[in-house]
């Protein structure tokens, strides 16, 4: 399994990045924000793990990017107010930082088993 970690906080990613990599043996890419979207149009991910900061002003976009590459989504939240998901992406899970090491390896083992249509248009 191949996943994008995508935050603005580079150490919340690197403990993301061993925490799948220590349960799932899965080969995990680290990206800041400006980066990601080149990164997607480049290289083929099963999941990708997004803040909501990033693709809050913009979720659409977000949404249609990651769409194109086939890869299933889970966001990830500082705040408890995204604790039962996103209200403008409200069918993707979020994971809540910092991580609790279950909650994010069930996330994203779901994620990349799930027949959610990441296409669809979020609210």
């Amino acid at each position: 399994m191949r996943v994008l970690i995508v935050d603005p906080e580079y150490l919340v990613a690197l403990d993301g990045e061993q925490v799948l990599f220590d349960a799932l043996g899965c080969d995990v890419e680290i990206a800041m924000p400006r980066d990601y979207p080149a990164i997607l149009e480049n290289r083929r991910f099963d999941v990708v793990l997004i803040d909501v900061r990033i693709i809050q002003d913009d979720v659409a976009d977000a949404a249609r990017r990651i769409a194109a590459t086939e890869a299933k989504v889970v966001l990830s939240s500082l705040s408890h107010v995204n604790a039962n998901g996103f209200a403008q992406w409200p069918e993707i899970p979020v994971v809540l930082k910092p991580f609790d090491d279950k909650t994010l390896i069930d996330a994203v083992k779901n994620a990349a088993t799930s027949d959610r249509d990441v296409s669809s248009p979020p609210r």
